[in-house]
């Protein structure tokens, strides 16, 4: 069987889910059949990564999102590579990657990994993302989305050949969490006794960070020791960290971390407050560290966490929610180990494994219908 070169498009200026997703896909698919390549299209932490897991990867930086200057480069670059499908990851990938594969005639692969309505801080942002990707879906000779909802909301603006494959969660390294835990806090100089509500993710409106803030404000009567971990980057760092100290909220802000699921043992309760989740790959992380979930009702999470069995599901933006969610969990330890034990039952049905068989079995369909048929040679 031939050898396809596949290439996968993506920002890359921070590493978040879709960068994981990425990343395993990179590395586990089957080198047999793909050879995997990659390009960011902005200077940022991903390329670094990447190269350090021994995958071919190019930067072709655009220097706004609609900046087109890359494309011929681009190109000129896939055509020398000898690229046979493009598979694109984002909004400035699926412009400058489905423009490409239509100028090459080959197949262009597009994976939803989130909301675009909520993936912008200005509404105007967010129209313009929405309007380029209706005009670029034709283009696409299939698209995969991350969660049946997010297959609804973009078969609603003209998406077709939509297969839903769940992000995939491999095992995660933590042999001894009762370590793990007491090495996290005293890294970060969180007290013993204190009772940590933590979350992961980007610090970006989408993630509500700032919901947890508030609900953590109304907890802290009930729980004096309360602490707010909080792991990620993003453009809400300042604003968070003047929230927490304004209002006076032990914290711990830690940025960016490479492996950020060791911090997971610390928390005695994982929170997840997002406006709007493609899935939350982060939740099965959760699950299996053995972590109580509470999270919002919204976008593909009620897929992964069934609510009153593997988690509470809260509304999003639901403060009095949240904090009677947090409050009935910690409060409960009979519900607490009810919800973990189902949780760690059911993150291994979500594999990377699974994850990446049918992502190749989406490769070869669409490679098979890109090869022209055999002439057929009539006897003269």
């Amino acid at each position: 069987m031939k050898t396809h070169r596949i290439l996968h498009i993506i920002g890359g200026g921070e590493i978040g889910g879709a960068e994981q997703h990425v990343l395993s896909l990179l590395k586990g698919l089957n080198r047999t059949h793909f050879a995997p390549h990659l390009i960011c299209l902005t200077h940022g932490p991903f390329a670094g990564l990447a190269l350090d897991h021994q995958i071919p990867t190019q930067t072709f930086p655009m220097r706004f999102p609609l900046d087109l200057s890359p494309l011929p480069s681009l190109i000129r670059w896939t055509r020398q590579q000898g690229i046979t499908l493009i598979h694109t990851h984002g909004s400035r990938a699926n412009l400058l990657g489905r423009l490409s594969a239509k100028w090459m005639g080959i197949p262009c692969l597009s994976t939803v990994h989130s909301s675009l309505a909520h993936d912008y801080s200005s509404t105007w942002s967010a129209r313009m993302a929405l309007g380029l990707d209706r005009l670029t879906l034709p283009l696409t000779s299939g698209i995969i989305a991350v969660s049946e909802y997010l297959a609804e909301e973009v078969a609603l603006r003209g998406g077709r050949n939509i297969d839903t494959i769940y992000n995939g969660q491999n095992r995660l390294l933590i042999k001894d969490p009762h370590s793990a835990r007491q090495h996290f806090r005293e890294q970060w100089g969180i007290p013993t006794e204190a009772l940590v509500l933590g979350t992961i993710g980007r610090l970006h409106p989408t993630k509500g960070q700032t919901y947890l803030i508030k609900a953590a404000m109304r907890m802290r009567l009930t729980f004096p020791s309360l602490h707010l971990l909080l792991i990620g980057e993003g453009p809400l760092h300042q604003d968070l960290e003047l929230e927490l100290e304004r209002n006076s909220i032990p914290y711990t802000l830690t940025g960016y971390l490479s492996n950020a699921y060791e911090a997971l043992p610390a928390m005695d309760l994982f929170v997840l407050p997002s406006i709007s989740e493609g899935m939350g790959l982060v939740l099965l992380e959760a699950m299996q560290a053995g972590v109580p979930i509470v999270a919002s009702a919204v976008g593909g999470i009620p897929e992964v966490v069934r609510s009153g069995k593997d988690g509470l599901l809260v509304p999003p933006r639901d403060v009095t929610g949240f904090s009677e969610a947090c409050t009935s969990i910690l409060k409960n330890p009979d519900l607490s180990k009810s919800l973990v034990r189902s949780g760690q039952s059911r993150w291994s049905m979500f594999s990377i494994e699974n994850m990446i068989l049918k992502t190749e079995q989406v490769y070869t369909r669409l490679l098979t219908k890109a090869i022209p048929p055999a002439k057929k040679i009539s006897n003269i």
